[in-house]
């Protein structure tokens, strides 16, 4: 839809807009933002065995499926905290013992206003839950911390806030799990 100010089209979750805009140095360009939800991503840990839990979910907007940490956006009134609780459960029928936040950052602020909080889930537990109804999910896959590093390195886990989740843990505990 056109307006005055540019051009906004409305989608499930995202806003577009499209318009002029002055810069803080005066110049003025037509900049491109999506409007969306922040979010949060949790890579579940057990530390005896020294494995992450990792979905198996179809994305469609690359129409493939991807080896991830359970994610998802915020809802209105929840805080992140209790959107990655929420989120490990819907997806991985998990609740955590423990939930660390590790990070927190813009997904990519060249276009798009969402900010995601990074957390470890430590030794999680079974919990029900079940996925969105638009959430394809084959199932998780547990796997070895150094594993999924070699993973990670050969290519095979493509999505970054999993990648960089598991870049964290191997930054706290050591690939072979040396600290845990």
């Amino acid at each position: 839809m056109e307006t005055p100010g540019g051009i906004r089209c409305k989608g499930r979750r995202v806003l577009f807009e499209s318009r002029r805009e002055r810069y803080p140095d005066g110049r003025e360009a037509v900049v491109d933002r999506v409007f969306f939800p922040d979010s949060v991503a949790v890579i579940p840990f057990y530390s005896r065995s020294c494995q992450v839990a990792l979905v198996k979910q179809y994305r469609p907007a690359i129409r493939e499926y991807l080896l991830e940490a359970p994610a998802g956006t915020i809802s209105e009134g929840e805080n992140p905290e209790e959107a990655a609780i929420r989120e490990l459960a819907e997806e991985a029928n998990l609740k955590p013992s423990r939930l660390e936040l590790v990070a927190k950052g813009y997904l990519s602020p060249g276009y798009s206003t969402e900010m995601m909080h990074l957390y470890i889930a430590w030794d999680p537990y079974p919990a029900e839950g079940s996925p969105e109804e638009y959430e394809l999910i084959l199932g998780v896959e547990r796997v070895k911390l150094a594993e999924a590093l070699e993973m990670v390195r050969e290519g095979s886990i493509r999505d970054v806030k999993t990648i960089l989740l598991i870049m964290a843990l191997v930054g706290k505990v050591g690939p072979g799990c040396e600290g845990a």
